[in-house]
């Protein structure tokens, strides 16, 4: 594994009513060149129709430069078209911040758009295509398996890289442990760890 790609991330989220708040903090790289990144994330649900948004933060850093700021900002929707299908759209968009005086480079744009269909209560496949600024399209495919309550699996390829990735996961309580690897031709194996706590639904 290069050091030069770790990626740590602490994420938090809380319940306001028929609305949700998510905050996002994540760091990578290493003392050459890093990244640190702050996210806000606001959504409400409407029914059938789901719609949030959120702002971002991103702190570069390369040894003997200055540091560069991008800001962020994005909308995302959900509708349950049918009980068992769901249609998504996300579109972020820079709003401050560039890097050279030449060609300047400002943070990214980019555009999502997933579906998501529930074949069974313990079956659940997805798709998902996106577009990123000076990046051809990347289309997503994945499986989702879950065994009783307590075990996941999951399975999936990106079309960009021709990368597959493997995700497992076990729930107990409030707690959830996931594991998960995702194989590229030039990177090799990337594993990844991730650790969930749900507190205590508070009911008026």
């Amino acid at each position: 594994m290069l050091k030069e790609l770790d990626n740590y991330g602490l994420a938090a989220s809380f319940n306001l009513g028929s609305g949700g708040l998510g905050i996002v903090l994540q760091h990578s790289g290493d003392a050459d060149y890093s990244e640190q990144g702050l996210e806000l994330a606001y959504g409400k649900n409407l029914g059938r129709l789901e719609m949030g948004i959120h702002f971002g933060y991103l702190r570069d850093q390369a040894a003997g430069y200055q540091g560069i700021v991008f800001g962020s900002s994005g909308i995302g929707i959900r509708y349950h078209v049918s009980e068992k299908l769901i249609a998504g759209w996300e579109l972020g968009l820079p709003v401050f911040g560039k890097a050279g005086k030449i060609n300047p480079e400002r943070g990214p744009q980019f555009f999502k758009m997933g579906f998501g269909y529930e074949m069974r209560p313990d079956l659940f496949m997805a798709l998902q295509v996106e577009k990123s600024s000076g990046l051809p399209v990347n289309i997503i495919c994945s499986i989702e398996y879950r065994y009783r309550e307590q075990f996941f699996f999951s399975f999936g390829i990106k079309s960009l890289a021709g990368a597959p990735y493997f995700k497992s996961g076990w729930k107990k309580n409030r707690l959830c442990i996931q594991i998960y690897t995702m194989y590229e031709p030039v990177m090799g194996f990337s594993p990844g760890l991730a650790l969930f706590r749900e507190g205590k639904n508070k009911k008026g």
